[in-house]
């Protein structure tokens, strides 16, 4: 039995979700009774509360058709992947992305976070923070970071059936 049953897959739809979900599955495999979380963040539309400038928008309505896109594009990428749904649980939560994932892993007790890294480099990482960097310092589980293809030299992972190879 494998330790990694609750697998949350923390996806952004940026070019390094592939490789992060590829990850997710991998891990998955090897045990059937694994579930798989898919979940990505949508930042708040509320302005800091340092700004004096309120736009006059209805935020409500932005959040709500962000959150419905970000839905449809976690199921357009479950059925891409061709997941079982009785095996995958998709969720979309608003705020500041390293905070709801820990949330989120924590309410859940998700055995592992899996998500991809940036191809950043040290001084914008070191000058913005990292929302991996963050995750890997709070979260109550394991966490895997996929590097982005950038840093592996453009190559990609194995496909999520096949075994890797141990060094």
């Amino acid at each position: 039995m494998s330790r990694f049953q609750k697998i949350l897959a923390a996806v952004d739809f940026s070019d390094s979700t592939p490789d992060a979900l590829d990850a997710a599955l991998a891990l998955a495999t090897v045990d059937a009774s694994s579930h798989i979380h898919l979940l990505h963040v949508v930042p708040s539309p509320v302005p800091p509360l340092w700004t004096d400038e309120m736009p006059p928008l209805d935020l409500q309505a932005i959040e709500q058709s962000l959150t419905d896109s970000a839905l449809k594009q976690l199921a357009t990428l479950a059925v891409s992947r061709a997941l079982d749904p009785a095996s995958v649980t998709s969720a979309v939560v608003v705020g500041p992305a390293a905070h709801e994932i820990v949330l989120y892993a924590e309410a859940h007790g998700v055995d592992v976070i899996v998500l991809g890294s940036h191809g950043h480099g040290l001084v914008r990482r070191f000058l913005l923070g990292s929302v991996a960097d963050k995750i890997v310092r709070q979260a109550p589980c394991a966490v895997l970071v996929v590097p982005h293809q950038t840093l592996r030299g453009g190559s990609a992972l194995p496909p999520a059936s096949s075994t890797p190879a141990i060094p």
